[in-house]
């Protein structure tokens, strides 16, 4: 695979030079000084950290502003939130300074390490499931040798046997008895095939999950996408070991932010309103209230669907109160989102 390349033009003296990419399509090399117009599988992997001395940062705030012209606190926080994307697909993120630094979930960029549905978990939930499914043919099979051998002592008891009508009545038992046996064996033996092949399956995909990670694990630049659509890229600063968070960061622009309330300015049953993107609905919110604190979580009951993972959770003001990271169904099938508390969050990271 050919990446793509960046060269420096030579310009006049007291001109800024500009970043040139080269990128090949269809055989023929083209120029192009438009990140964006690089194909997928050839954009380098730096980021905008090399911008020159003295050059002025892209105020992207400005921008976005002017673009949307958000009507209250709930839109100008969308202008803030980002499209995170990866190589095993995508989750959201909100910038929280205003040169670059963003937050998203540890797991949306380290699959890895997604909390109540990780692959992790989800495999051994399939290893318990072939276990009980394993012991459950090797229980049919301890049936089927016991009727085996109480068959073929029955035979032989028949065999010890003169004609007569009771003989014929214990042999049409017999063949009813033989032919349930031969349904079962049929049974067992077709179960034993599923079971190889589900063993098989599960392996396999046991071995992706590992590749799949290992490479996330390397993956150190990601694209983010913000409200206009444009194409920025991102690398990982920190992540924490404690919580589902991780920080990322672009380098070269003022970015629109996100800030937390006063401290305990929230209270249950506050409107909030979660922002992110799923099934690739760029900048979708959900809204409810607080529904209680657990531990260094906010619970609401505004839906936090796949893809909004890594979103922010805001007042009606816009203040982020928290990092939306999974959900819960409760007894009754009623979902109930939980978001790390902004203040842990803050806390929790050294780098901002």
């Amino acid at each position: 695979m050919l990446v793509g390349c960046c060269v420096a033009v030579c310009l006049s003296p007291g001109t800024v030079p500009a970043a040139v990419y080269k990128y090949k399509k269809d055989g023929v090399w083209h120029f192009t000084d438009d990140p964006a117009a690089l194909p997928a599988d050839q954009r380098p992997e730096t980021t905008a950290a090399d911008l020159p001395s003295g050059s002025t940062a892209d105020d992207l705030n400005a921008r976005l502003t002017a673009a949307f012209s958000p009507k209250n606190g709930v839109e100008a926080a969308t202008l803030a939130t980002v499209w995170v994307e990866t190589a095993f697909g995508y989750g959201s993120g909100f910038f929280v300074t205003a040169d670059g630094y963003l937050i998203t979930n540890k797991h949306v960029i380290r699959p890895a390490s997604s909390p109540g549905n990780t692959p992790g978990r989800a495999t051994a939930v399939q290893a318990e499931a072939l276990e009980r499914h394993t012991a459950q043919i090797e229980n049919q099979a301890k049936r089927l040798q016991t009727a085996r051998k109480e068959l073929d002592d029955f035979r032989r008891y028949l065999d010890s046997q003169p004609d007569s009508a009771s003989r014929q009545y214990n042999e049409a038992r017999y063949a009813q008895a033989l032919q349930r046996y031969q349904a079962g064996r049929q049974s067992l033996d077709a179960a034993r095939k599923k079971l190889s092949a589900q063993h098989a399956a599960f392996e396999a995909a046991r071995l992706q999950q590992r590749v799949d990670a290992g490479i996330a694990a390397l993956n150190q630049n990601f694209t983010i996408h913000l409200a206009d659509n444009t194409p920025l890229y991102a690398y990982v600063v920190e992540i924490s070991d404690t919580y589902d968070i991780a920080l990322l960061k672009v380098d070269g622009y003022i970015t629109p932010f996100l800030s937390p309330p006063r401290p305990f300015a929230v209270a249950q049953g506050e409107p909030v309103y979660a922002i992110g993107n799923p099934v690739q609905l760029r900048n979708s919110v959900t809204s409810g209230v607080i529904s209680g604190f657990e531990g260094p979580f906010v619970k609401t009951n505004a839906q936090i669907y796949p893809g909004n993972s890594g979103g922010p959770l805001v007042t009606a003001r816009g203040h982020v109160v928290g990092i939306n990271t999974f959900k819960r169904l409760t007894h009754k099938f009623e979902g109930l989102g939980f978001a790390v508390s902004i203040q842990v969050v803050l806390e929790d990271l050294d780098s901002i």
